[in-house]
């Protein structure tokens, strides 16, 4: 198999939720925003802000935010950095959610290339309702109107080794057309949820449609 770097780092990189008081520079920091610049966009439209948050008062305050959609919230706010990706949907009103996951995977990348650990929260919600957690980082943070955000990720050492597994390439490729598995099963379908904002996101009925996995989180 053909390996380089790059492909190092993509494999390698794992959502961990428990950081280390360590610190976190500049120079990696700016390296990792200048990751995240340098994402595709539709149109090159480039709608993104990112919000670098290091003072503890605002990471603890965007801890207890996002104890709404997140059991690892604890975790989030002790991460000596927060980056918040917001896009001006403005500016690319057909594909600013796809705009703004390409670049906040690109932080992601470049954080693990640099021996740092990442996770992701994923803030995005069709309506940023009053009440909502879009709603209540935007205030907090003072984005603009148009800007809505699409995920907020910690940055910082791994306290403890993550581990995980992927399902084998062959059950993923399907060549010129889709053929299902010999051994392929129906998939459960799922309720949609009748709430236009934050959806499945708020705790109380992601305890209740959550997977085994912890819903809402990247491993």
């Amino acid at each position: 198999m053909i390996d380089n770097p790059t492909l190092t780092a993509i494999r390698e990189r794992r959502s961990v939720r428990s950081f280390t008081s360590e610190p976190v520079t500049d120079q990696q920091v700016e390296a990792i925003l200048e990751a995240g610049r340098w994402a595709p966009s539709g149109l090159n439209s480039q709608p993104w802000a990112f919000v670098v948050a290091r003072e503890p008062q605002i990471r603890a305050a965007m801890g207890d935010i996002l104890r709404r959609i997140t059991y690892s919230w604890k975790g989030f706010a002790t991460a000596p950095v927060l980056i918040v990706v917001s896009v001006d949907s403005s500016r690319d009103p057909g594909h600013f959610v796809e705009d703004g996951a390409v670049a906040a995977h690109n932080l992601c990348l470049a954080a693990q290339s640099l021996g740092l650990a990442s996770s992701w929260a994923g803030i995005y919600a069709k309506r940023a309702r009053r009440g909502s957690v879009q709603y209540a980082l935007k205030a907090l943070l003072s984005l603009p109107r148009p800007h809505r955000i699409i995920a907020v990720i910690p940055i910082g050492v791994a306290r403890h080794e993550t581990k995980t597994s992927r399902r084998p390439l062959a059950e993923m490729v399907h060549h010129d057309r889709f053929h299902p598995l010999p051994d392929s099963r129906p998939q459960a379908r799922q309720t949609p949820s009748s709430d236009p904002g934050e959806g499945t996101r708020e705790l109380p009925r992601m305890r209740r449609l959550r997977a085994p996995a912890e819903s809402g989180k990247l491993v």
